[in-house]
């Protein structure tokens, strides 16, 4: 096994954040000696904990599953 793991795929984006919070990013990646993009990835990564989500979003990929190849976008 590998040491050192393959790199994550990044996808370019583009959000606007409300000012204290760009502020509390650049502050927190300076704080940890860290990227933007790290600290942004991992407080979003935190997201999986909502269990109410993660109900929901197995419900919505179950419902998707579901229907026939067209209503998905398959032809």
């Amino acid at each position: 096994m590998a040491f050192i793991k393959k790199e994550h795929n990044v996808v370019p984006r583009e959000f606007r954040l409300e000012g204290p919070v760009s502020e509390l990013v650049d502050d927190y990646a300076q704080f940890i000696e860290s990227s933007a993009d790290h600290i942004v990835n991992a407080a979003l990564k935190k997201l999986w904990r909502d269990q109410e989500y993660r109900k929901w979003r197995e419900q919505r990929r179950r419902s998707l599953a579901e229907q026939p190849g067209e209503a998905r976008g398959k032809a």
